[in-house]
C-alpha cells in the first residue's frame, strides 16, 4: 500500500494505535531481519512504506514515534512488556533511574531523527550496554551521572573509567577493536556532557594512556556512508555547509574558514567558487553538490545588519572570519556526534578532503576506461590520444563532471547529476 493510500493525517490517535497494532507491528514481528528493538526503526518504517506515521505523529499529535509506542500503544496488544516490573521498562538495564533516562534520551533522539544508520545504532547500543554492565560489576553501581556531575569528581571517575576499560580491553582481540569500542562509547558521554547531564567526559583522551597501535591512516579517507552520517547529524545550515565544503568540494579547512559570498557564482550551468590565491595557485572549484546549501547559509546570515559576507563569520568580530582551527574543531565535534571515525579515530577535515580526491581518482579511472573503448572502436593509438587530441576542453570538463556526479551520488544522494564537478588546483 502506498503512503497516499494510508491517509495518515486523517487518522485519529486511536486509529493510529489500532492500525499500528493490527498491521505494522505484526509485519515487523514477521520480519526476521529487524534489530534488537521491540518496535520498528525509522529506516524499517520507510523501507516498508510506513514512514508517514512518524510525520503525522510529530506534526499532528505532538509526539515522536518512540513516545507513541511507549505511551500510547498497549504492551499487552503487542505482546511485549511495557508495564510489568520496573526492570522490564529499562532499555539499557541501568538501575540508576536518572542515568537510564539520559542514555535512553540520547539513543531515542538519534532513532527518531535518523541521525545514525541502524547498524551503527545497534553497535553503539550493544557496546554501551557492555560498558554499563562492566562498570556495575566493578563498582557496584551504574550511576554514571552521579559520579560525573561535578568537576571535583573528575579524577576519581576517570580512574573508575580506566578500570572498566582495562577489563573490557582484555576481552577484545585487537587494538583496532579496542579503539573502535571507545569510539562508540565516548560519543554517548560527549552528548551527556554537552546537554548538561555531566560536568565532564571521563573518556576524553583515554586512548593516549594505552599502548594500542593505530593502523597507518596516512592515506585513509571517509567513505560514502560516513558522509551520509555526517549530513544526517548536521542540524544547522552552518554544519551542513561544513560537510558539503570539506568532503563535497574537497576544500582545505583554511579555505572553508575564509569563504566569502563574493567568491560564489551559483547561477547557470557551471556553479563554482573562485579563488584568487590557493596553495597550488589560482583556480576555481566547481560546485557539484550544495548550491541550495550555500543559498540557505547566505539567507541565514544576510538577516544580520552587520554581516560582512563571510560564510563562517567570527562570533566576536563581524568584520572577519573564524580561525582555521575553529573549522577543524567544529568538524571533529560533528563527527563525534555522528559517530564517524576512521580506523578508530574521529574523522578530521583531512580524511574528509581525501574522500574528494579518492572519489575523483575513481572517476578518472572510469573515464580512462571509456576512452580506451573509443580508441579501440575508432582505431586510435590509445585512450590518452583520444582524451588529449580529439576532445575539446569543454568536452573533457563535461565528462569529468558527469563521472564525478555518478560517483558522489551514494554519499550526497544527488537527484540531479547534471551539476558540474571539478577541482583542479
Amino acid at each position: 500500500m502506498s503512503e497516499q493510500q494510508h491517509n495518515w493525517s486523517r487518522k485519529s490517535l486511536d486509529e493510529l494505535v489500532e492500525y499500528y497494532t493490527e498491521h505494522i507491528h505484526q509485519e515487523f514481528l514477521a520480519d526476521s531481519t529487524h534489530t534488537d528493538q521491540p518496535y520498528p526503526t525509522a529506516t524499517w518504517l520507510r523501507e516498508h512504506g510506513y514512514s508517514g506515521i512518524r510525520y503525522t505523529l510529530r506534526e499532528h499529535h505532538d509526539r515522536t514515534f518512540t513516545e507513541f509506542i511507549q505511551n500510547d500503544v498497549s504492551g499487552d496488544a503487542l505482546h511485549i512488556d511495557n508495564g510489568g516490573s520496573e526492570s522490564s521498562q529499562r532499555r539499557f538495564d541501568i538501575e540508576h533511574e536518572a542515568t537510564e533516562a539520559a542514555v535512553d534520551a540520547y539513543f531515542t533522539r538519534r532513532e527518531d531523527r535518523e541521525l545514525l544508520a541502524d547498524s551503527t545504532l545497534a553497535s553503539r547500543r550493544s557496546r554501551f550496554r557492555t560498558w554499563v554492565e562492566t562498570y556495575r560489576h566493578h563498582h557496584g553501581t551504574d550511576a554514571l551521572l552521579a559520579h560525573a556531575d561535578e568537576s571535583d569528581k573528575k579524577a576519581a571517575e576517570r580512574h573508575r573509567a580506566r578500570e572498566v576499560l582495562d577489563d573490557i580491553a582484555d576481552t577484545l582481540g585487537s587494538d583496532q577493536s579496542r579503539l573502535t569500542f571507545v569510539a562508540d562509547v565516548r560519543p554517548v558521554y560527549s552528548w551527556l556532557t554537552d546537554e548538561g547531564y555531566l560536568a565532564f567526559n571521563p573518556l576524553d583522551g583515554v586512548e593516549s594512556e594505552y599502548g594500542w597501535e593505530q593502523p597507518d591512516a596516512d592515506n585513509q579517507s571517509l567513505q560514502a556512508a560516513d558522509v551520509q552520517q555526517l549530513l544526517a547529524a548536521a542540524e544547522t545550515p552552518a554544519e551542513t555547509l561544513l560537510v558539503t565544503a570539506l568532503p563535497g568540494w574537497g576544500l582545505r579547512p583554511s579555505e572553508v574558514a575564509q569563504l566569502h559570498v563574493s567568491q560564489f557564482a551559483l547561477d547557470g550551468d557551471d556553479p563554482h567558487i573562485a579563488f584568487e590565491e590557493r596553495k597550488n595557485g589560482p583556480g576555481t572549484v566547481a560546485i557539484h553538490y550544495g548550491v541550495h546549501t550555500v543559498s540557505d547559509r547566505i539567507d541565514q546570515l544576510a538577516a544580520a545588519d552587520d554581516w560582512q559576507g563571510y560564510l563562517f563569520p567570527s562570533p566576536t568580530n563581524s568584520n572577519t572570519h573564524v580561525h582555521t582551527d575553529t573549522i577543524t574543531n567544529r568538524f571533529k565535534r560533528l563527527a563525534d556526534h555522528a559517530g564517524v571515525s576512521v580506523n578508530g579515530q574521529l574523522a578530521t577535515p583531512r580524511t574528509a578532503r581525501r574522500f574528494w580526491y579518492s572519489t575523483y581518482s575513481s572517476a578518472m579511472v572510469d573515464i580512462r576506461a571509456e576512452m580506451e573503448e573509443i580508441a579501440d572502436e575508432q582505431g586510435a593509438q590509445s585512450g590518452t590520444v583520444v582524451w588529449e587530441q580529439y576532445l575539446s576542453e569543454a568536452d573533457r570538463r563535461r565528462r569529468r563532471r558527469q563521472a564525478m556526479a555518478a560517483k558522489l551520488t551514494d554519499a550526497f544522494a544527488m537527484e540531479n547529476s547534471s551539476l558540474s564537478v571539478q577541482n583542479e588546483d
